[in-house]
């Protein structure tokens, strides 16, 4: 049996393709969808006998509906999009973040804690995940409009990058300057709502940061955002460690590419397994391993 494990988000797309139950390939590229070519391609290996979408459609529609976003379920017709681009077989799918969250799987551990920092996956947008005895169980969630990775977005997109792309440009641009605190704490009072145990925001990023903090430079305001960026990483990663038992850590979404995160776990793990891929693209495998294991 062939299974592929499919994904895309606006900037990337991903084919995982399972023959078996074992990853054979995974065809990857830039854009906004699947092309007929890049299926062709995936299909040298036999056609599909099922598809494993990587997020719920129809609670992203129903977030994009009450977001006031145009045409959600008809941008979240599956079977229509995978029928346009030639794919006749039946589908499924898996929560965005549990497909995050099957990480897990190919870390080696035989338990683990997961947390899953991304942008927006249907309404979570941070998560925390036990992970034991093959089967993942989700604890708690942050959810939107309280994304973390939202908010990086949203300030990558302030200093006049592009948001969902230029992240590590940004990353770069915060090391190249030491903040005032002045201004750190005056963005903290704009923003934060709370910080424990999980950080909410008084804005919702989504809408961007464009407007605000004028004045200040771009190396100051991103600078200031790594450091409340980090300082949020931190109380999640220390309420994920007060209400789990195993010290094996997994930490996946597209925010886990941000390259301080090893420095921020600290001392209270014993392991930590980041995969190579964590962000959408990588949640196409993830989505047919958690699928296999339902």
């Amino acid at each position: 049996m062939i299974t592929w494990g499919m994904s895309k988000n606006g900037h990337d797309w991903a084919i995982a393709i399972f023959k078996d139950k074992e990853l054979i390939r995974i065809v990857s590229g830039k854009g906004r969808k699947h092309t007929l070519k890049n299926v062709r391609d995936a299909k040298q290996e036999g056609e599909p006998d099922l598809v494993v979408w990587y997020e719920n459609p129809y609670l992203k529609a129903i977030r994009q509906f009450l977001a006031g976003q145009k045409k959600p379920f008809r941008r979240n017709n599956i079977t229509r999009y995978l029928r346009d681009i030639q794919i006749n077989c039946k589908w499924t799918y898996v929560g965005h973040h549990e497909s995050h969250a099957a990480a897990f799987y190919k870390s080696g551990f035989e338990d683990a804690t997961v947390v899953v920092f991304d942008s927006i996956g249907e309404f979570d947008c941070t998560t925390i995940w036990k992970a034991e005895n093959g089967k993942l169980k989700k604890l708690k969630s942050s959810k939107y409009p309280h994304s973390l990775g939202l908010f990086y977005s949203a300030m990558t997109d302030r200093v006049g990058l592009k948001p969902q792309q230029d992240e590590a440009k940004f990353e770069e641009l915060s090391h190249s300057f030491t903040p005032f605190s002045l201004l750190r704490t005056h963005i903290e009072i704009d923003i934060i709502k709370k910080w424990e145990p999980m950080p909410k925001f008084k804005i919702n990023f989504h809408r961007g940061a464009r407007g605000m903090w004028w004045g200040k430079g771009n190396k100051e305001i991103a600078s200031a955002t790594r450091g409340i960026f980090e300082q949020c990483v931190t109380y999640i990663l220390r309420y994920a460690r007060e209400i789990t038992t195993s010290k094996n850590l997994v930490i996946s979404g597209g925010v886990a590419f941000n390259k301080s995160m090893p420095k921020l776990v600290g001392k209270t793990w014993d392991n930590l397994y980041i995969p190579p891929n964590p962000s959408d693209t990588g949640s196409a495998e993830g989505a047919v391993l958690a699928y296999l294991r339902k």
